[in-house]
C-alpha cells in the first residue's frame, strides 16, 4: 500500500511537493486548533460557572476577583467581561485564516500541475508520428494526480475551518446570552437591595 502511494505521489510530478508541504502545514494547524478549542471549551465552561456563582466557583478569564467584579456598576462589569471575551475569541480565530489560505492555494497548485501534465502530453504527441496510450499516459496521470491531491487538501482545510468557526460562533452566542442574563439578574438584585434599604 505504501509503495503504491509513493508511486502515485511520484506520478504527480514536481507540483506534488508544494501540495505535500501545504498538507503537512494544514494538518499541524488543525491539530493545534483541536487542542486549543478543547481547552477553550473547558475554560469557557469554568467561566460560565464563575459568572453564575458570582465568582465563588469556576475560573475567570482575567485578574479580577468575583467579589470585585460584582461590586462594579453593571455597565462596567459588562464592558470588562465583553472586552476579555473578545480578546479570547480573537486568539481562538488565530490560524484559521492560514487554513483558509491553504485551502485556496492547494487546488490552484493542483490545477497548475494539470496544465503541466497536459503540456507534457502534447509535447510527447508532437515529437512522434505514431501516438500510443503509453506515450501520453504519464502527462495525463500527472494532471489527474495533482488535481486530486490539491482538491483533497482544499476540502479538508475548508471543512476544518468551517467546523471551528461554527463552534466558536455558537460558543460566542452562548456566552453573550449568559452575560445578558447575569447582568439582568445583577440589576434586579441591586434594585431590590436599594428598595429594601430605602424601606428601612
Amino acid at each position: 500500500m505504501s509503495t503504491q502511494l509513493i508511486n502515485i505521489f511520484r506520478s504527480g510530478g514536481v507540483f506534488m511537493w508544494p501540495i505535500a508541504v501545504l498538507s503537512i502545514a494544514a494538518s499541524a494547524i488543525i491539530l493545534e486548533r483541536i487542542v486549543r478549542t478543547s481547552m477553550f471549551h473547558v475554560q469557557t465552561n469554568h467561566f460560565v460557572r464563575f459568572l453564575r456563582s458570582r465568582g465563588e466557583e469556576g475560573m475567570s478569564f482575567f485578574n479580577v476577583s468575583g467579589e470585585d467584579l460584582f461590586k462594579m456598576p453593571v455597565e462596567d462589569m459588562e464592558k470588562l467581561v465583553e472586552q476579555e471575551l473578545q480578546m479570547s475569541f480573537d486568539g481562538m480565530f488565530k490560524n484559521l485564516e492560514y487554513l483558509s489560505a491553504i485551502g485556496a492555494i492547494a487546488p490552484l497548485l493542483g490545477f497548475i500541475g494539470t496544465v503541466s501534465g497536459m503540456i507534457s502530453s502534447f509535447q510527447s504527441i508532437s515529437s512522434v508520428n505514431k501516438v500510443s496510450v503509453r506515450l501520453v499516459a504519464g502527462g495525463i496521470s500527472e494532471a489527474l494526480v495533482t488535481t486530486g491531491f490539491g482538491l483533497i487538501v482544499a476540502v479538508v482545510c475548508l471543512a476544518g475551518e468551517h467546523v471551528f468557526r461554527f463552534f466558536l460562533t455558537a460558543r460566542a452566542h452562548r456566552l453573550t446570552e449568559e452575560i445578558t442574563l447575569i447582568s439582568r439578574d445583577s440589576r434586579i438584585s441591586r434594585s431590590n437591595a436599594e428598595a429594601a434599604g430605602a424601606t428601612d
